[in-house]
């Protein structure tokens, strides 16, 4: 399956082209000490999603937009915040025409060049920063959109509520229980290599994937340790650490 952002453009930090919308810098943990921006807050912010606030039996449910959503739960601020560290500009305006919320459009001037976030691009916006902070679903043929008659959609949006729940404990451990502060400490306790100084510059992306890489790596060690020691019968197999995604 293709991808939205290609893996090695993640791991090292390259910063990301969005098709329209220019390009965008991988935030830091230095972006968000230095800043004072939270990251739960600017995380927030692009999670929002209209099938997990709003019953999809709601009266004119398909007219309403994820950036509707944004904006009714008072995160313009935030979203605002968010474009300036992405973008590394100041120069963000929000424009709106009187009584009539539907016509809101963000722009974002960097350099010569003048992007525009509004209702109908906002939520493929949102699905690539989530990416960057390690999660979502990096892949592109997600984003393929085919007609559905409307049992079709409420069984797809039923689906991603079940896959919601089900992946919120095993795949956002990081975001529910260790603060990315929490997991720089991690880092910098059990690998040399990392210092308070020089983990500040990791991605997000870079800090949560090498921190479940350590994890994976370390759960492995225990289990051969096990295995090997002759005093415990063990019969499954574990995939070495190195093969995990």
């Amino acid at each position: 399956m293709a991808e939205l952002i290609s893996k090695e453009k993640l791991l090292f930090a390259v910063p990301i082209e969005i098709p329209n919308m220019g390009i965008i810098h991988q935030p830091t943990l230095r972006d968000f000490i230095e800043s004072g921006f939270d990251f739960t807050r600017f995380k927030r912010v692009f999670s929002i999603r209209k099938d997990v606030v709003i019953d999809d039996t709601t009266e004119d449910y398909d007219k309403i937009k994820d950036l509707d959503i944004v904006i009714y739960s008072n995160l313009i601020e935030d979203l605002i915040l968010s474009l300036k560290l992405l973008y590394k500009t100041e120069e963000i305006k929000v424009s709106v025409k009187q009584n009539d919320l539907e016509s809101i459009k963000i722009l974002i001037k960097v350099n010569d060049d003048i992007y525009c976030l509004d209702r109908d691009n906002f939520t493929q916006f949102a699905n690539r920063i989530l990416i960057l902070l390690y999660s979502g679903n990096n892949v592109a043929e997600e984003e393929v959109k085919e007609e559905l008659d409307e049992i079709e959609l409420k069984i797809l949006r039923k689906k991603r509520e079940f896959e919601k729940r089900k992946n919120k404990a095993k795949k956002n451990n990081a975001e529910e229980g260790d603060s990315i502060y929490d997991i720089a400490n991690y880092l910098i306790h059990v690998d040399s290599k990392y210092t308070y100084q020089n983990v500040l510059d990791l991605t997000i992306y870079q800090l949560i994937n090498s921190y479940y890489l350590y994890r994976q790596k370390e759960n492995y060690d225990v289990f051969m340790a096990y295995k090997t020691s002759g005093q415990f019968k063990i019969e499954e197999k574990l995939e070495h650490w190195s093969s995990k995604k």
